[in-house]
């Protein structure tokens, strides 16, 4: 029963790493804009946009290990 639960609970986390890795690809190309004038417009990349962009770099890194099982050494 046990088994079973955890292939489930591996599959919905495979599952899960797809749009993750999707929203952090297209998050990359994204930019925060300030319209000052209507005219011109200031764009930039946040400081919290990066590093939520780093966190779920990092969170996708850890799920695919996870994922992997343990390596034998």
């Amino acid at each position: 029963m046990q088994s079973s639960r955890n292939e489930v609970d591996a599959k919905l986390f495979s599952e899960a790493i797809a749009p993750l890795r999707e929203l952090v690809s297209r998050t990359r190309e994204a930019n925060d804009r300030s319209f000052d004038d209507g005219h011109s417009v200031d764009a930039w990349k946040s400081d919290e946009l990066s590093a939520a962009i780093e966190r779920a770099e990092a969170m996708i890194t850890k799920a695919e290990a996870a994922l992997a099982g343990p390596r034998a050494e």
